[in-house]
Order: structure tokens, then sequence, then C-alpha cells
């Protein structure tokens, strides 16, 4: 049996794609207001017969506007980063308290919302967003 869910900034539940909609509405229209509740960030798990398959962690950077994605393929041993300008991976940014990405990951948000449909829908990545694996991130940059 098939289990997703979602950890928000203030809350833990379990969602089905008939979530979309109100998710969309509250992580995408309302950005700024959302992610500044609670802890600034969320995540997605995907269960398969209660063993984690995989985690989509969604980290919004609420002065650009934008969110990161970075999902975490516990099946396949696999992680892989939302890119969308390779140009500005040595460039970080505090997400929350004390935790640091580079600018380049972070996606508009309307890209980010596929990536994060997609993962709901299908519990993959998207081929709409262009991924990246941790090792090709600089060392100065940071994910």
């Amino acid at each position: 049996m098939r289990r997703i869910v979602l950890d928000t900034p203030e809350d833990t539940e379990e969602i089905t794609s008939e979530d979309l909609a109100r998710l969309r509405s509250e992580m995408i229209d309302d950005f700024a207001q959302y992610w500044k509740e609670g802890s600034g960030e969320g995540s997605i798990q995907i269960f398969e017969n209660n063993q984690i398959q995989s985690t989509l962690m969604i980290e919004p950077g609420i002065e650009l506007g934008r969110i990161y994605l970075h999902i975490i393929d516990k099946v396949n041993g696999e992680d892989w980063l939302s890119v969308y300008d390779r140009e500005n991976l040595e460039e970080t940014i505090e997400t929350v308290e004390e935790v640091y990405a580079s600018v380049g990951l972070f996606l508009p948000l309307e890209l980010a919302w596929k990536g994060i449909e997609e993962y709901v829908r299908t519990g993959r990545r998207t081929g709409e967003v262009d991924w990246i694996t941790p090792k090709d991130v600089p060392p100065n940059g940071n994910w």
C-alpha cells in the first residue's frame, strides 16, 4: 500500500493527488506567508508497505521567491538536486536558520511546482526540471 506523508512548516498529514490544488494554493500562490510559518521548510515522503521509498525536501528561498528541491531516493541510493542556474552554484544563501544552499539550485515557483506535483503523482522526479547530484555542486557551494 502506497502512502504519501507531507511534513509542512506547521503540520504533518497524509495526502493524495486530490490534495494537489490545495497544496499549490498554499505552497506557491501564498508562497511567502506559507513558508514563513513554523520551521520554514517541508518534505514529502513516499512509503510502500510502510517502508520509506523516497523523500522530497522542499527548501524555500523567501528572499529569492524561489524553491529548491532535493530528492532522496532510498531504493536506488541516489540524491538529486534541482538546478536552475549552474553559473550561481558557488553563491549561497541562508534558507532557514543556519542552513545554506547554492543560489543556482533554486527554481522559479512555477517550475518548482511541476517538480512537487510530479513527485506527489508518481514518486519520481520530473523531466521538466534540470537535476544534478551533490557531487556536481562546486566546493564553494552547498546543498
